[in-house]
């Protein structure tokens, strides 16, 4: 519970960093605005991956990219400037907090399948099965794996 308050006092106050009248603040502690974009949005995922164990990284990650789009959208409203490059920046910062555990993952595939191909490793993971309805007959569909 308190990482979950945590989280959302610190999504709240980056929120109001980014889009009140703000523009320059992150030079006080000598950094730019791409750096700051980065370090901020890779604490909004590291602290989503906290707080949030039972749903996928993965997801997880494209909300906080997509949170970094809507920020850059709506400091346009705000008067502030859109720029591409923090939007990359952010997305750079949830890339670094999303990469060492998809990286721990390949690790323990490649541990636990040692004889097997990457291809191989993957058809056996259940959460990238794609599943394919099938009609057996007219109005009644029936999932495959």
């Amino acid at each position: 519970m308190a990482a979950r308050l945590g989280f959302a006092l610190a999504a709240l106050g980056m929120a109001v960093l980014m889009l009140g009248p703000f523009q320059g603040l992150e030079q006080v502690f000598g950094l730019n605005d791409k750096a700051a974009h980065v370090i901020a949005f890779y604490g909004v995922a590291s602290g989503l991956f906290l707080i949030a164990p039972n749903q996928r990284r993965d997801d997880l990650a494209l909300y906080v990219i997509a949170t970094a789009f809507g920020a850059e959208l709506l400091q346009a409203l705000t008067g502030r400037s859109v720029s591409v490059i923090d939007f990359l920046a952010g997305a750079a910062g949830v890339a670094a907090a999303w990469a060492p555990g998809r990286i721990e993952q390949l690790r323990q595939a490649f541990r636990r399948y040692p004889d097997m191909t990457l291809t191989e490793i993957d058809r056996l993971d259940r959460r990238l099965r794609r599943r394919r309805v099938e009609t057996s007959r007219p109005g009644v569909a029936v999932l495959r794996p």
